[in-house]
């Protein structure tokens, strides 16, 4: 079976989907996550998305996990059009100048490719929102191309800026604030990832898409005097 159940403890369990990662996998998720939110109404009190699975927690004073659990099970996967959902795909700026870059030339040595070559690897490609975690706002994006992976970094750094832009693995990512992390660093942007005056902090949300469009060093300088949140398009 594909999809498994896992419970926590009385108020949470976890839906966990078997099959290999891909987008496919990351609408269906988005899709199921809709489709709970909507049949199951206050019984639940949020319902989280990531890579592959959603955690699910419930009112256990409307309702009990085995209760919301028999409802996902009669949801069809076969009558699930995730085909034809639209998508949003937002348009993130980019600067990959070394200043910003520190790990960039590390990943061109080890997989034999010149710094150019990462920039268009990377910023050619567009990324599933996988997940969202570990910071506010701190998007987990896939996955990259084979050509560029590198393993995340075995001493962390202690200080990474604010938007910085990361790879490790099969995932790249964007730091929303400053913080300690083992990605390596492959350039930065001037975006604000989440707002806490704003009515949605985060603009972006699993099941989204991410392209990254390269900038320069002046525009990025000059973007960081009003970084608003991107552009995007529905596809």
């Amino acid at each position: 079976r594909l999809m498994q159940f896992f419970n926590l403890n009385e108020t949470t369990f976890l839906v966990t989907w078997n099959q290999d990662l891909d987008s496919d996998l990351t609408k269906l998720l988005t899709l199921y996550r809709n489709i709970i939110m909507s049949i199951c109404g206050d019984d639940i009190q949020d319902c989280v998305q990531s890579i592959r699975s959603l955690l699910i927690i419930i009112d256990n004073h409307r309702t009990s996990t085995k209760d919301i659990i028999e409802k996902i099970k009669m949801i069809d996967p076969k009558k699930i059009n995730y085909k034809n959902k639209k998508i949003k795909v937002w348009k993130i700026p980019v600067c990959y100048d070394l200043e910003f870059a520190p790990d960039i030339k590390a990943i061109s040595d080890l997989n034999n490719i010149s710094i150019e070559d990462v920039i268009e690897i990377h910023s050619s490609k567009t990324y599933d929102i996988l997940s969202m975690g570990f910071l506010p706002g701190f998007m987990y994006l896939g996955k990259t191309d084979i050509k560029i992976h590198c393993d995340r970094k075995v001493k962390p750094s202690l200080k990474i800026k604010k938007g910085s832009i990361g790879l490790a693995l099969n995932q790249t990512c964007i730091y929303p604030s400053e913080s300690p992390g083992g990605w390596n660093i492959i350039g930065i942007t001037p975006i604000e990832l989440f707002n806490l005056q704003s009515d949605s902090p985060c603009f972006s949300k699993p099941g989204d898409k991410v392209q990254f469009v390269k900038i320069s060093k002046p525009q990025y300088i000059s973007s960081l005097q009003n970084p608003n949140k991107p552009d995007f398009i529905e596809l």
